[in-house]
């Protein structure tokens, strides 16, 4: 009969970091994962940085390598506990600093959640007696009394590779093209594949110039607006105040964060497609969790009650506290709403005032503004930080918009060149920066069978002043 293994002894980190070459098991709370990588055998790599009782920072670095993505540690919370066994101690940086390598030929791992310490994943030559070992976890759970002492601990130290004495995190207001940031935002939804998420922190992003050839401006504008791309299910559940952005990533990238969840994101870039902000995952970006009672989240969700409580905060940051009088409405007593709310709004039918830029207009030549049976029409779209919105002006709401008939094409044209930001100068490429104008929007329905299928919108009582 084969003689049955003993379970490895615990030691703690401050003890294993001299026992250089040996093999230790040990145990610890996740503080942070960096991105899986692949190496260059094929194998897989992920970074952990765990503590304990005895080294509760900076933290120490286990190497993990797998043969599959799946097979690496797949931690669910920020203060999960991992077990490890036979984790070779070895050193780097020309012997200065100390890190373990587990490897799945020696090693093992198994991850715990909750005061139960349920084992939610272990590798395939895991064997040992989880019983033997929750005696440590809950002393372990003790010394770090609440998931608060464990994320001041993750703020000890700067994960990035470059170190940094000072944090400094950019608000989305802020983002500027083509330099690198860094942000805590809230994850308000997540693709299926996780090649995406949708993130907010409670403030407006800048408005882009949008930079069209000629030949590009008879076609419809392609809006990359959050709105377009999830269901009003899923939109119910959002903030209606507030840029929501689109973060591109690779799929192992986000893979243990939540809706809900509050992250720390290093080293993001910003790009912006035909008007709108697109945010990109660079080789250095790092993915860190927060909890809801960490002192940067408390501090945004405070200046977001603040904008809330303020009869002004739905109006947007970037025109505030009002748009520069270029229209005027017949609603001047009815509150501002964001075009999320009312693409959000619970009636199909309602009237709401807003503060908008229009990136384009539909047909693009004022000549096509005109229809056979001589009826101004022409599709607008609408632009705040929250979303876009496609909106009809036509008829009697078109002539008391544009203040003439549809005969003054040339009148027509400057007025609209004026409402699109578009220069009267030459045809180059040339950026265009609409102004902030202020509008009344009715929403409406073309089919009482199906109300909310074939939901519309026009504008109406609003007069251009220029």
């Amino acid at each position: 009969m084969a003689k049955k293994r003993d379970s490895p002894k615990l030691i703690k980190i401050k003890d294993a970091i001299n026992l250089i070459h040996q093999q230790v098991s040990l145990i610890g709370i996740v503080l942070e994962q960096r991105e899986p990588k692949q190496c260059r055998t094929n194998d897989w790599i992920c970074t952990l940085r765990i503590i304990d009782d005895t080294y509760p920072s900076p933290g120490f670095t286990v190497n993990v390598f797998s043969n599959t993505l799946e097979e690496l540690p797949q931690i669910k919370n920020h203060d999960d506990m991992i077990l490890f066994t036979r984790i070779k101690m070895q050193t780097f940086d020309s012997g200065k600093r100390v890190s373990a390598a587990c490897n799945k030929r020696v090693s093992s791992f198994a991850l715990f959640e909750g005061e139960d310490f349920v084992c939610y994943q272990c590798t395939s030559n895991f064997h040992e007696e989880e019983a033997l070992y929750k005696s440590a976890m809950a002393d372990l759970r003790k010394f770090f009394a609440s998931r608060s002492e464990v994320v001041r601990a993750l703020q000890s130290i700067s994960y990035r590779t470059e170190p940094c004495s000072v944090e400094t995190f950019s608000f989305l207001r802020e983002i500027k093209i083509g330099k690198r940031f860094d942000l805590v935002v809230r994850i308000l939804h997540a693709d299926e594949d996780m090649s995406a998420v949708f993130v907010w922190d409670g403030t407006d992003a800048p408005p882009t110039s949008i930079l069209a050839k000629r030949s590009e401006e008879d076609k419809a504008f392609s809006s990359l607006s959050v709105h377009t791309l999830l269901s009003r299910d899923i939109l119910l559940s959002f903030p209606t105040v507030g840029t929501i952005l689109r973060v591109s990533l690779s799929s192992h990238l986000f893979r243990r964060v939540k809706p809900g969840d509050w992250v720390k994101l290093y080293q993001l870039l910003c790009e912006v497609d035909k008007g709108s902000w697109v945010i990109k995952v660079t080789n250095s970006t790092v993915v860190r969790l927060l909890a809801q009672d960490d002192r940067l989240v408390e501090k945004i969700m405070r200046i977001y009650d603040k904008r809330l409580s303020s009869k002004l905060g739905h109006i947007p940051f970037w025109c505030f506290p009002s748009p520069p009088g270029l229209t005027e409405t017949d609603e001047n007593c009815a509150p501002f709403v964001t075009l999320m709310d009312i693409i959000t709004f619970p009636k199909v039918t309602c009237k709401y005032r807003c503060i908008v830029r229009v990136v384009t207009a539909y047909p693009w030549q004022v000549d096509d503004f005109c229809s056979n049976e001589n009826r101004l029409r022409v599709l607008l779209t609408l632009e705040d930080p929250t979303a876009t919105l496609e909106a009809f002006l036509c008829d009697k709401d078109a002539e008391y918009f544009w203040g003439l008939g549809f005969q003054d094409t040339e009148t027509l044209r400057k007025k609209r060149n004026w409402l699109l930001g578009i220069r009267e100068s030459s045809n180059f490429v040339a950026p265009r920066n609409p102004p902030w104008i202020e509008c009344c929007i009715l929403s409406y329905y073309t089919n009482k069978a199906d109300p909310w299928k074939t939901r519309l919108y026009r504008i109406f009582g609003t007069r251009l002043l220029n």
